[in-house]
């Protein structure tokens, strides 16, 4: 007596054909995920070469970098610790500054040469070369770009399938 079904023939086939189909899913899955990253950056690039204001528009999400860059600077001037009314002046003055500050023309600097009107996110090598961008990898919603001598971090957030500039890392070195 036996107290396990007898494969048919068919059973096995089923099975190949349901993980040949999660397979295939996992690395369409994967190949979006890098590639999706890959492009962003690399449109981004380009965009920032050619000075392409509107493909710049459509890969930044100005006002979260905006909001970004502020809490980076806010966090500076606290830990200069200049005193209350002196913090207060100082972030609204920074405020305003970031303001005029982030508009398509001074991120496409800072994504060609990694600095922009005193903010450094990354160093080059040669003065003529490009930023040799790396993509630090983060997690699903999230990646950074650091430079090879990182100052800081430009940070990608994922935008339905596709990935916008939306965040600025500064370090302190």
């Amino acid at each position: 007596m036996r107290l396990y079904p007898v494969a048919d023939g068919h059973g096995g086939s089923c099975v190949k054909r349901l993980f040949a189909l999660l397979f295939v899913i996992a690395a369409a899955f994967g190949g979006w995920f890098v590639g999706s990253r890959l492009y962003a950056v690399h449109d981004l690039s380009q965009a920032a070469r050619d000075g392409d204001v509107a493909r710049l528009e459509g890969r930044v999400d100005f006002p979260a970098f905006r909001e970004s860059l502020k809490s980076e600077v806010g966090g500076a001037i606290e830990r200069e610790d200049i005193g209350g009314l002196g913090s207060v002046l100082a972030k609204a003055s920074a405020s305003f500054a970031i303001d005029k500050f982030v508009n398509p023309e001074t991120v496409a600097q800072l994504v060609r040469t990694g600095q922009a009107d005193g903010v450094t996110v990354a160093v080059r090598a040669e003065e003529r070369e490009p930023v040799d961008w790396r993509i630090e990898s983060g997690d699903l919603h999230a990646f950074r770009l650091t430079g090879p001598d990182p100052r800081g971090a430009l940070i990608f957030r994922r935008d339905g399938l596709g990935w916008r500039l939306a965040g600025i890392d500064l370090n302190d070195g």
